[in-house]
């Protein structure tokens, strides 16, 4: 039985809320918690998934003071202090959907470097995931121009290396569902994120030390 009921159309319409005040007062307020339910029902699923224990983070947006965040998201790292220095996944909500990705920061020295040596070894082969849903790699860890993994190229591959090996930018490929994709309104959401992770999860293995690993 899962804690997470579903996001409602008011959900996602608290980023259409002008005011950083009220529009962090509403994602705290209404968001966050669901968030943290998804933590709690994912993470044990993960933890024998991964095969080592995984650990929800739930975003608390702390340092913004003046803009409101444009969304929101609860993180699952092998860390149990924290995720950016990690390769971790993130299932999260903004205006028009919900989103599921693996992300691997700029901050993420701890696995950056072994991302960097799968792309390189992996090429194409790297981005053969599969999920029903149509996959993208972005820009950003925001979800900025996505690109369709079903059009991989070796020449995108190699663009898409050296955007990464940047050392300001980081590496984030996932997926979203619609607000009115009827399984984000219900626990059906938490099935089928474990199953969009479960699609995502080479990347994963590719990122992480094999130290971390075994750990």
């Amino acid at each position: 039985m899962y804690q997470f009921a579903g996001f409602a159309t008011d959900d996602f319409d608290i980023f259409l809320i002008p005011e950083f005040h009220d529009r962090m007062t509403a994602v705290r307020t209404h968001i966050r918690p669901k968030l943290a339910m998804i933590g709690d029902d994912l993470a044990p699923r993960l933890t024998e998934l991964l095969r080592q224990p995984i650990f929800p983070h739930t975003a608390s947006h702390a340092r913004r003071r003046v803009n409101p965040p444009d969304d929101t998201w609860v993180s699952f790292s092998r860390n149990e202090r924290g995720y950016k220095r990690f390769a971790h996944f993130e299932v999260g909500i903004t205006l028009n959907y919900v989103f599921v990705r693996f992300v691997v920061k700029r901050e993420g020295e701890d696995d950056k470097p072994a991302l960097m040596r799968h792309l390189r070894s992996q090429g194409e082969d790297a981005f053969r995931l599969s999920d029903p849903a149509p996959i993208y790699w972005y820009k950003d860890d925001h979800g900025v121009d996505p690109f369709p993994l079903s059009e991989i190229t070796p020449a995108k591959v190699s663009e898409i290396i050296r955007h990464t090996d940047v050392k300001s930018h980081g590496f984030t490929v996932g997926l979203t569902f619609s607000r009115t994709d009827p399984v984000v309104a219900s626990a059906a959401l938490i099935a089928r994120t474990y199953n969009v992770i479960a699609h995502l999860s080479p990347l994963y293995a590719g990122a992480v030390p094999m130290e971390a690993l075994s750990q």
